[in-house]
């Protein structure tokens, strides 16, 4: 039998080297590309973020525009209502005058034939 020298063990050992150098360089660049595609997908999502935000407030302007119409269109029917009611309640003091105005001459010329 042979005994492994010191030659022998030191090819193993730089054999065992090598191949750990070789995989660390590996793993390595695994990290970069993981850390890539984390970075990558990281800048994607903040994209999708800012969209979502951006039609959001996009939506929020237009819901804020409906509101003020709606508002605007309910000031102007209660406004209109109120008049309605004004003058509704105008005319018919002025029909309740005309008719003690008429009962007054009527009671008049019938005072005056008696």
């Amino acid at each position: 039998m042979k005994t492994p020298d010191a030659t022998d063990n030191f090819q193993t050992d730089d054999a065992s080297l090598r191949l750990a150098l070789a995989e660390v360089r590996d793993l390595q660049r695994t990290v970069a590309a993981l850390r890539s595609e984390l970075e990558r997908a990281h800048s994607e999502r903040q994209r999708q973020v800012q969209d979502a935000v951006s039609a959001a407030q996009g939506d929020i302007l237009q819901l804020r525009d409906t509101i003020v119409a709606l508002r605007t269109s309910l000031e102007k029917a209660a406004q209109e209502r109120i008049d309605a009611t004004q003058a509704a309640s105008a005319a018919h003091h002025a029909e309740i005058a005309q008719l003690h105005d008429t009962i007054r001459a009527m009671r008049d010329a019938l005072e005056a034939k008696a």
